[in-house]
């Protein structure tokens, strides 16, 4: 069993909240008729879900800006990439607030209610794509490489370096598939069933690693590993009304943004000036 570091410990505390709530959310509100409404009303526009995505994102950009402050004198390719994160988290939360535009479906409106019987509904968005397969991509795909092939950096190069100490954990790719599984995968197009195929494949790599690499794994690992079987298969055999496939985003922005704020700090709190210097010497 390897060490848990405090924010190993803290992130996975965040996400089994963050899990629970999602998992009674969705659990409640698509097979309890009364509640059906719920998970409209939980992921309107500017509401819940959107102050959780900003919190993380502003928590994100604070703690980048901390982070360069901290460690003053890192070697300069380490301050760039720091600077980095913080524009990212900086742009998201301008991008956020006020380049997005959300669409606000009134639910007493006969209009609107017609509309939430239209196959578009359900269409996903460029915008959507980008962001679900970027997070897929780099949180997901990339670090099961690292882990199926035991790749090793090179502690004797900077790019080495910086590519060993920002390596997600499982706990970040178990999240980020936690993230990426609450989709409506059978009420949109042709892209729902692409998406369903890309969450069983990261789940199959989870499990790869898990029985391949047992050592790897620590106790949080296994019950998140576990959280994420038992929202995948909410969101299978759950059918939710009132709901857009907007809504569904803003569920998963929310984790994202919950992703890239818990790695970064992960690895930026392992950053020591003295030790870096040493390295580079």
């Amino acid at each position: 069993m390897k060490k848990l570091t405090f924010p190993q410990l803290l992130f996975s505390s965040i996400f089994f909240v963050i899990a629970i709530f999602n998992i009674l959310l969705l659990l409640l509100s698509g097979s309890v008729s009364e509640l059906s409404q719920m998970f409209r009303l939980m992921t309107e526009p500017h509401g819940v879900y959107f102050f959780i995505e900003i919190t993380f994102l502003v928590c994100g950009f604070i703690f980048s800006i901390f982070s360069m402050f901290r460690v003053y004198n890192l070697p300069k390719l380490y301050m760039l990439f720091i600077f980095y994160m913080a524009c990212l988290f900086l742009y998201l939360l301008y991008y956020e607030i006020f380049v997005v535009v959300r669409s606000d479906l009134d639910l007493f409106s006969l209009e609107d209610t017609l509309a939430f019987n239209r196959d578009t509904m359900f269409v996903k968005p460029y915008r959507q794509m980008f962001v679900d397969y970027i997070m897929y991509i780099f949180f997901v795909i990339l670090p099961s490489i690292i882990y199926i092939f035991s790749l090793n950096f090179s502690k004797q190069t900077k790019i080495g370096r910086i590519l060993h100490l920002t390596k997600p954990n499982l706990n970040v790719v178990i999240s980020t598939l936690f993230a990426f599984s609450i989709a409506p995968f059978f009420s949109g197009d042709i892209f729902g069933y692409i998406d369903m195929v890309m969450l069983v494949f990261g789940v199959c790599l989870v499990i790869f690693i898990w029985v391949k690499k047992k050592l790897i794994l620590d106790s949080y690992e296994y019950f998140n590993l576990f959280l994420l079987l038992i929202i995948s298969c909410v969101m299978i055999v759950c059918s939710h009304k009132f709901v857009d496939i907007e809504s569904y985003f803003e569920i998963r922005k929310s984790i994202y943004a919950f992703v890239l704020f818990g790695w970064c700090n992960m690895w930026m709190v392992k950053l020591k000036a003295k030790s870096l210097q040493k390295d580079i010497k």
